[in-house]
């Protein structure tokens, strides 16, 4: 590791990247640089299955905390724009900082690259020199605040619902029901009238997606008309 990189060994935690791009090599070309700068990478392909703006569940993005300290995104990409994505997460409430995120590109036009400008975001031309990317990270790191957490990570691919789950509190005989509006392996995104409690546990005795009974509360946002969208971890 070289002299410009930082030492995060002494923080609670790792800062976190998320990467997006469909070729292969830039993607883990670009996990090394970041591996070896002792970050904590989340590389994918396309955005669609995984950032929580792509769900059912209201207007505004579902998780309580950001999902990452930098993101860096390709801006062409199968069924997706990159340049589209930060504008979307942008209207839909993203909590990451837009200048700790990043287009990449072979070929951009010129629309497309007064957009990135509008944005604030930077813009680096492949192939793109490393350098220059140290650069804009050392800027990004003066901005990341590892004290703060970021969201639980969950890397399974979602599946969008609409179905109903009932379920109670473990020292409560009561029976409460919400929407399902997106599943994962793990855990599903719970639509509610009512808020519930981050760390909260419940009881699923109708949930058609899980075997487990016992779940745990990961996150809770407000959303429209005065409902609440629950991250729920199964035990």
């Amino acid at each position: 590791m070289d002299s410009a990189c930082r030492s995060w060994s002494w923080m609670m935690r790792k800062p976190r990247v998320i990467i997006f791009d469909d070729e292969v090599f830039i993607l883990n070309m670009l996990k090394e640089f970041f591996l070896l700068r002792g970050y904590e990478v989340l590389s994918y392909s396309d955005p669609t299955p995984i950032c929580p703006i792509y769900g059912k569940g209201g207007d505004l993005c579902s998780i309580h905390d950001r999902c990452s300290d930098v993101m860096i995104t390709d801006f062409r990409m199968p069924g997706v724009n990159g340049v589209e994505l930060l504008e979307f997460q942008g209207r839909k409430g993203c909590k990451l900082d837009i200048r700790n995120k990043a287009v990449i590109s072979g070929y951009i036009d010129d629309e497309s690259r007064m957009r990135v400008r509008k944005l604030g975001c930077a813009f680096f031309q492949k192939p793109f020199n490393l350098h220059s990317l140290m650069e804009w990270l050392a800027g990004c790191e003066q901005r990341i605040d590892l004290s703060q957490q970021v969201a639980t990570r969950r890397k399974e691919q979602r599946f969008e619902s609409d179905r109903e789950v009932v379920f109670r509190f473990p020292d409560s005989a009561d029976i409460y029901t919400g929407i399902a509006v997106n599943t994962s392996p793990t855990g599903l995104c719970l639509k509610v009238p009512t808020p519930l409690q981050r760390e909260q546990t419940i009881n699923l005795h109708a949930s058609p997606f899980h075997s487990c009974s016992n779940a745990s509360v990961r996150w809770v946002t407000k959303i429209e008309n005065g409902a609440y969208l629950a991250g729920v971890h199964c035990a």
